[in-house]
């Protein structure tokens, strides 16, 4: 049995990555500019959604280091 620290960092994760998909989809789905422009703006989002994702991994680091401790 999952305790709830667990089971929120799994759905913290998961909702991350489903925003990550949603937001990359419709950018490429509703784009009223060129597909170079397109181009350019998802490679600048993917470079965002890189670093916050880096940060949220560090982050989901130190809270499962707490736990172990706890």
């Amino acid at each position: 049995m999952m305790n709830n620290n667990k089971r929120s960092l799994i759905v913290d994760a998961s909702a991350l990555v489903t925003g990550f998909c949603v937001g990359a989809g419709r950018g490429v789905l509703f784009s009223p500019h060129s597909g170079a422009r397109t181009l350019r703006r998802l490679r600048s989002f993917a470079e965002d959604m890189a670093e916050d994702t880096a940060e949220a991994v560090d982050d989901v680091i130190e809270r499962g280091k707490r736990l172990m401790v706890v």
